[in-house]
């Protein structure tokens, strides 16, 4: 009889712990896909405004979008700006690069990439 209940006892321990209890959170992370944003943004020659480019896919809705975007974000005079505006309407920033140029030995900074991101629901 003892050994029927240990037997019991941790087959039923071994199913219980094999049973994956995800919280809430998690479920809902995993299941969230993202769409991205690809962000080009330089100076405009002798400017202090801004130049943007913003891509965000091949289809039609994303190019539109896109460019809707592009034209509100350029002639921003703040790096700054774009991010908060890009933050207001859902993205989060997953990388920057920055675009650089090199001419007879000199260069530098010409501009910023920004990589965002934004859960797709």
């Amino acid at each position: 009889m003892y050994k029927l209940l240990l037997i019991t006892f941790l087959t039923v321990c071994c199913l219980n712990s094999s049973s994956a209890h995800y919280p809430i959170n998690a479920l809902d992370k995993i299941q969230n896909t993202y769409s991205y944003a690809y962000i080009r943004v330089e100076g405009k020659f002798l400017s202090k405004k801004l130049k943007v480019k913003v891509d965000l896919g091949d289809s039609d809705e994303q190019i539109a979008e896109g460019e809707k975007l592009s034209e509100i974000l350029t002639n921003k005079k703040s790096y700054a700006a774009i991010l908060n505006y890009m933050s207001k309407i859902g993205y989060e920033l997953v990388n920057t690069f920055d675009l650089t140029d090199n001419y007879n030995g000199s260069g530098g900074t010409s501009g910023i990439i920004y990589i965002m991101k934004k859960a797709e629901e």
